[in-house]
């Protein structure tokens, strides 16, 4: 997904008279001022350490650390640090939060307002995905034989097995009124769900929605599927993942 590099030493947290930092105080500060997710292929890095990212949050994220940087980071210490995801490039601030059993936490410092929707918009996909449980669809077997549906908050992922078993034969998600869809005939497709009404006697009523799909893949709604995808805690992620990888080589 992405990388964070830490670039410098901004300012050091460390007791000017005992060279220490107060972890025994500060431990737990912030740890849980708000709500974190569990992340995986996301890294931090440095010059000497590759730290591996385990949960992100809104303001902030932590990384299992080796002892050697472990020791390194002091409490409040701020480093200038540069994210790379997907092509894009962000400069931040990060002070050290917390620290605890060889984990550290690191909080935004000073985030403007451009940073902390870029946050926001790293988040999303992954609370999506793990609000998502398989749903019983035994009551519509006759009519969608074939198909496993997953729902979540503002989510629906649907897949269908080709009648010959041999993988998938086409997969849909909608999420947040987005549209990805893929399919062995038509590929990858992106779209939009789009709200319709209709008035009946002067009062205006909702319609029906439908799926509006874009001329060409929209490269923002793709990059918002697969972060999702990735992010999905079932075996069916692999197989989603693979589907999107040979449309995109293809």
């Amino acid at each position: 997904m992405f990388r964070i590099f830490l670039k410098k030493k901004l300012y050091s947290g460390a007791n000017p008279k005992t060279g220490k930092d107060s972890e025994k105080n500060n431990r737990y500060k912030n740890r849980r001022a708000f709500e974190r997710y569990h992340v995986e292929h996301l890294t931090v890095m440095n010059d000497q350490d590759i730290l591996v990212m385990r949960d992100l949050s809104a303001k902030g994220f932590s990384s299992d650390v080796s002892e050697r940087a472990y020791d390194r980071f002091d409490l409040n210490d701020i480093y200038a640090a540069r994210m790379r995801y997907h092509g894009e490039v962000h400069d931040i601030s990060v002070k050290v939060a917390w620290k605890n059993e060889r984990a550290v936490g690191f909080e935004l410092h000073q985030p403007d307002v451009d940073t902390l929707f870029f946050f926001q918009k790293l988040i999303r996909p992954v609370q999506l995905a793990q609000s998502m449980t398989v749903v019983d669809a035994a009551f519509m077997r006759d009519q969608h034989a074939g198909m496993l549906w997953f729902h979540g908050e503002g989510a629906d992922l649907h897949l269908w097995q080709g009648e010959d078993e041999a993988g998938l034969s086409a997969w849909r998600l909608i999420a947040d009124d987005q549209v990805v869809e893929w399919s062995r005939a038509s590929g990858l497709r992106t779209g939009r769900v789009e709200k319709t009404t209709h008035t009946d006697l002067g009062i205006l009523e909702p319609g029906q929605n439908h799926h509006a799909i874009d001329k060409h893949t929209n490269p923002d709604r793709l990059r918002f599927a697969i972060d999702l995808i990735s992010a999905l805690p079932f075996s069916e992620r692999n197989e989603l993942e693979k589907t999107i990888e040979e449309s995109q080589a293809s």
